[in-house]
C-alpha cells in the first residue's frame, strides 16, 4: 500500500474535540489544522513547530493514561480470576512510569525536538514554567486514584468470566454518521448478567459534558456491535453508563434516555434509535459550528488563522500554543 500525503486532515468530531474549539478556537486551529503534515521533514517551520507543541504533555493527562492501562490489567487480572493487586502495588507501577516520563522530559529535549512523536515532554518542563503546583497536585491524586479504581464494582462482575462478554475497543473507536466520523471510545465495556456496562474513567473533576460523552460511547457500542443493538432492542439486554471519578471515589451512574411507554404500559428498551436521538442534536451542532470554520467543506480546508477566535482566559496558562499564539 502506497503512503498517501493528504494536504488536510480527515474531519471528524468528537467530544474532546469540541471542548477544545469552544474554549479557545484559536486552540483549535492549532490542535486540529496547523499541525497538519508537521511531522514532515520538508513541512513549513510553522507547522513543524505546531505540531511539536501539539504534542507536550502534563503530568495529568499521563495520570488519566496510567489509570487507563491500570484498568486494562485490572480487567485482565479479573478475568483470569486472579487476585487482585494491592492499592499500594498499583501506585508504585504508576509512580515509576511517572518518574520515566519526569526523566525523559528532563533529558531528552533534543531527542523530542526531532522527533515529538516518540518522546514524552511535559509542558511545564519544555515551556520553561514552575512544575511545582503540578507535582504537588499529581502527588494528592495517585494514591486515591488508585484506590478508586480498584474499588469499582467492575472487577467482581468480571471475575472469573474469561472472554465472555468481552467487547473490544479499537484505538480511534468511532463510527460513520452522517458522513461524519464520530469518536467516541469509552475506557472500558462488557457484558454481564444481561446487562452492556460502558465505563468512563475521570481523574479530575466533574464537567457537565461528562455523561453526553457517556451517552455516545453507549451509541458507539450499538452501533458499533450488531448483535448488542439487537439485543437491546429486543429487551434481552439492559444499557448502563458509568461515569468512574477515580480520584473521588465516587461512580456516576450515566442513565440511558427513556423511551416512550410500551403499547401495553410497560417499560420499553432503550434501543439504538432512542440513543441516536439523545446525542444527535449535540453532534449535529458541533459539526455545524466547525464546518462554518471551513474554507472548502469537502475537502476539510480551514479559514485563514485570523478566522478562529483567540479566547483568552484562565486556560491560556496550560496551553500547549503560548508559544506561537499571536
Amino acid at each position: 500500500m502506497t503512503f498517501e500525503i493528504r494536504p488536510y486532515p480527515e474531519f471528524g468530531w468528537s467530544m474532546s474535540r469540541q471542548r477544545k474549539l469552544d474554549q479557545c478556537p484559536r486552540g483549535y486551529y492549532y490542535a486540529y489544522y496547523l499541525h497538519w503534515n508537521g511531522w514532515l521533514d520538508d513541512a513549513p517551520t510553522e507547522a513543524r513547530v505546531a505540531y511539536r507543541l501539539g504534542k507536550l504533555t502534563s503530568l495529568d493527562a499521563l495520570l488519566g493514561q496510567e489509570v487507563d492501562e491500570r484498568g486494562r490489567e485490572l480487567e485482565a487480572a479479573a478475568r483470569a480470576g486472579e487476585a487482585m493487586p494491592a492499592p499500594h502495588d498499583l501506585e508504585q507501577r504508576t509512580r515509576a512510569a511517572l518518574r520515566r516520563a519526569w526523566a525523559a522530559s528532563q533529558n531528552g529535549r533534543s531527542a523530542f525536538e526531532q522527533r515529538p512523536n516518540r518522546v514524552v515532554m511535559l509542558r511545564s518542563l519544555y515551556l520553561g514554567q514552575d512544575p511545582q503546583p503540578e507535582t504537588d497536585r499529581l502527588n494528592e491524586k495517585v494514591g486515591p486514584s488508585m484506590h478508586g479504581l480498584l474499588a469499582t464494582s467492575h472487577w467482581r462482575r468480571l471475575h472469573g468470566r474469561g472472554d465472555e462478554g468481552r467487547v473490544e475497543i479499537p484505538a480511534f473507536a468511532g463510527f460513520m454518521w452522517d458522513g461524519v466520523k464520530v469518536f467516541a471510545a469509552p475506557d472500558l465495556a462488557y457484558v454481564a448478567d444481561g446487562t452492556l456496562h460502558v465505563i468512563d474513567w475521570k481523574t479530575g473533576r466533574e464537567d457537565d459534558t461528562q455523561p453526553v460523552q457517556v451517552l455516545l460511547q453507549l451509541w458507539w457500542a450499538l452501533e458499533t456491535y450488531p448483535e448488542l443493538a439487537r439485543a437491546a432492542a429486543e429487551g434481552s439486554l439492559d444499557i448502563r453508563g458509568h461515569l468512574e471519578y477515580v480520584t473521588a471515589g465516587v461512580t456516576q451512574p450515566v442513565e440511558p434516555p427513556t423511551p416512550p411507554a410500551a403499547p401495553d404500559g410497560g417499560v420499553a428498551p432503550t434501543t439504538l434509535d432512542d440513543l441516536r436521538d439523545a446525542c444527535a442534536g449535540t453532534v449535529r451542532a458541533g459539526i455545524a459550528q466547525m464546518r462554518a470554520l471551513l474554507a472548502d467543506p469537502e475537502r476539510n480546508v480551514p479559514l485563514p488563522k485570523d478566522a478562529f477566535e483567540r479566547r483568552e482566559s484562565g486556560l491560556c496558562a496550560t496551553c500547549n500554543f503560548g508559544p506561537i499564539c499571536a
